[in-house]
């Protein structure tokens, strides 16, 4: 346990415990440079010895920090205080959508979607870069007091291409929201992932888990073979589209599941449209497989099924029976032939050409240029040396799946032939490159989707009812034009017209002047109303903290119900840090495979600064790292110019000035 008020890593007061877990405890805390509320998890100090609760800890870090979205809990620093591994995260002030289920049960058909539509946004996300979650439940589905959703807990998530999806440790996760295939330890895919968001919805319809018993096994056996309990049973009011969605989302067999999670979204967004009323109940192209093993760790082996190996074993031998005397055998026909020794003797003299051809090939080639991408300089260099060859241009580029410091490519490529003493380039990754974001609003939604996903954006879309907006149209845009961002991290959400509601009966609603109403009278109108509400926090020193400063579309209109209104939210006069800049920048890791050192605690760090409270002579940070580390250091420079020193095992490998 860490003490209420102890200063973490020089920066971060702990107010308060948050929460206590096997693997880190979490804690409340203060970042006293940027004057805000914090989500502190650290390590427990019993664990930090233990490989594998270290590995899953970094994993978190890494595939959090990897995913920027609005609806996935940012990771805002990671590092160590006295050897203890901590990450610095957003703070949701908020309940676990589990809670918040269990106090609105049952929650109104739009509240569920606008729900879904943000856990599937933030999913479709982490799929597009390969990161699979693995654990998805409410419990780790965080809401803020403004409704939105956090995904929070990538402690068991795992990246596609990642040696560590296993069957020996896929039966991860939480059994009421399990897939059939990951309580077999069978490969877990994406399709994994949809079937826990399946659960999810269906958990929001109803205010119920569809499995429960009396042990993890029996619920497991329950998703393996039994049907989900129909919805519509429970609530005739439930359209069948809706149903439809769980039931496809939950299909027992991954092949029937959607192939995305941007696929379920757009189902999902359209399932209470009048015009799917008649949709019939969604029927599962492949079979139930009953009869297999249950795998969960740590249940008692009588708990197994029945395997169906040796059935399968059997049956393919009768097949392979059956065709047998059907098929040729063409080297026995071969040997038949009175002629079979000359076709022997050519096929004999064919091979010793080619290797003869192939042995000449290779003394040709001098020296095959190695592959060093994702190495860093030095040790591309190195290699690059060892094998005879010498290193030309070093050049520069943004990329955006290499790491910055470390190398994208060669020229020539590797795998190419080249005399010894020949010259290589290397090209080093400088990072994501920033773009500005362009306007698109106005556009067709297919060009505005091919301009941005061709500049490296992720695109989400919105359908809202317009009076003045074309069909198909962009209605509005979740970042403004102009602002520079990095494009591979960035999910821009647009906003798209559906046109006229010409076969909506209820009346519009009129705009009151929500100017100086509290935040929380506001969001009560929008639910009565059925407005989506959309809110900005604004800095203001006149309008009281909480109130509303500014709404769109403007007091009076009227608008049809489902329609977005955009209110500025005062966030009260903002704090003077005009003098403050946050410097970000990454230290890579290098591992030295010579290093004799008993010392393997890592590359030794040393951070030096100054600005108005620092001296550039005395150490700001002191730490080991043994991956790439990403650090954003505040400078307060008043009165005075900026200075940052980097030196790593000794040697400084960064020395800049750092101005306003």
């Amino acid at each position: 346990m860490i003490n209420k008020g102890y200063l973490l890593g020089d920066r971060y007061r702990i107010l308060d415990t948050l929460g206590e877990g096997g693997m880190a405890n979490v804690y409340l805390a203060e970042d006293i440079i940027l004057q805000r509320k914090v989500a502190v998890k650290i390590l427990r100090l019993d664990l930090q010895k233990e490989p594998q609760t270290l590995a899953r800890f970094q994993r978190e870090a890494l595939a959090t920090s990897e995913l920027s979205h609005p609806n996935i809990v940012m990771v805002l620093d990671v590092g160590t205080d006295q050897g203890l591994p901590y990450m610095v995260m957003e703070y949701v002030d908020g309940p676990d959508l589990k809670d918040y289920i269990l106090q609105n049960s049952p929650l109104d058909l739009h509240d569920v979607i606008r729900i879904m539509d943000q856990i599937l946004s933030a999913m479709a996300l982490a799929h597009k870069h390969n990161v699979i979650h693995r654990d998805l439940k409410p419990q780790n589905i965080l809401m803020d007091k403004r409704g939105n959703i956090k995904i929070a807990d990538f402690g068991i998530a795992v990246a596609l291409n990642q040696n560590s999806i296993t069957q020996t440790n896929s039966a991860l996760g939480s059994v009421h929201y399990m897939s059939p295939e990951q309580t077999r330890g069978g490969l877990i895919t994406k399709q994994s992932d949809i079937y826990s968001l399946g659960i999810i919805l269906y958990e929001l319809i109803t205010g119920s888990v569809p499995f429960n018993g009396d042990s993890a096994v029996a619920i497991a056996l329950k998703h393996a073979q039994e049907p989900i309990p129909s919805i519509k049973e429970k609530d005739a009011n439930v359209p069948q589209a809706l149903e439809n969605v769980v039931l496809k989302a939950t299909a027992k067999d991954p092949r029937d599941r959607y192939a995305s999670a941007r696929e379920m979204q757009s189902d999902l967004d359209t399932s209470l449209d009048p015009a799917r009323a008649d949709e019939p109940v969604f029927e599962p192209t492949h079979g139930v497989n009953d009869d297999e093993t249950i795998i969960l760790p740590n249940f008692n082996a009588k708990s197994k099924l029945k395997s169906t190996e040796q059935k399968v074993e059997d049956e393919i031998e009768q097949n392979e029976e059956k065709e047998l005397p059907k098929k040729t055998n063409f080297f026995q026909a071969l040997r038949n032939h009175k002629w079979w020794w000359l076709f022997v003797g050519l096929a004999a003299i064919l091979v010793v050409v080619l290797m003869f051809f192939v042995v000449t090939n290779n003394s040709r080639n001098d020296i095959r240029i190695p592959d060093v991408t994702n190495l860093s300089e030095d040790r591309a260099r190195q290699q690059i040396e060892n094998v005879g060859l010498k290193v030309g241009q070093i050049k520069h580029r943004n990329s955006n799946s290499i790491k910055r410091g470390k190398v994208i490519r060669t020229s020539p490529s590797a795998g190419k032939s080249l005399k010894k003493g020949r010259f290589v380039d290397i090209y080093v990754s400088d990072g994501v490159g920033m773009v500005r974001v362009p306007d698109v609003t106005g556009q067709a939604y297919e060009r505005a989707v091919y301009k941005l996903e061709k500049m490296g954006f992720d695109v989400i879309r919105e359908n809202q009812f317009s009076d003045n907006v074309p069909v198909n149209h962009v209605i509005s845009q979740s970042i403004a034009a102009d602002v520079e961002v990095k494009p591979a991290r960035t999910t821009i959400t647009l906003v798209v017209s559906k046109g006229r509601d010409d076969n909506d009966r209820r009346k519009s609603v009129k705009l009151p002047n929500f100017k100086n109403y509290s935040l929380k009278a506001v969001q009560e109108f929008a639910h009565k109303h059925e407005l989506i509400l959309q809110v900005t926090p604004t800095y203001s020193k006149r309008v009281k903290k909480g109130n509303i400063i500014s709404m769109s579309p403007s007091a009076g209109t009227e608008v049809p119900r489902g329609s977005t209104i955009v209110v500025s939210v005062s966030e009260g006069p903002k704090a003077e840090r005009d003098s403050t800049v946050i410097k970000t920048f990454t230290i890579t890791y290098e591992d030295d495979d010579d290093d004799d050192s008993s010392n393997k605690r890592g590359n030794h760090v040393q951070i030096y600064i100054a600005d108005d409270n620092h001296s550039i002579d005395n150490i700001y940070r002191d730490l080991y790292i043994k991956r790439d580390v990403n650090f954003s250091i505040p400078f307060l420079l008043k009165n005075h110019s900026g200075e940052l020193r980097v030196v790593r095992d000794g040697q400084t490998i960064l020395n800049e000035k750092v101005t306003k």
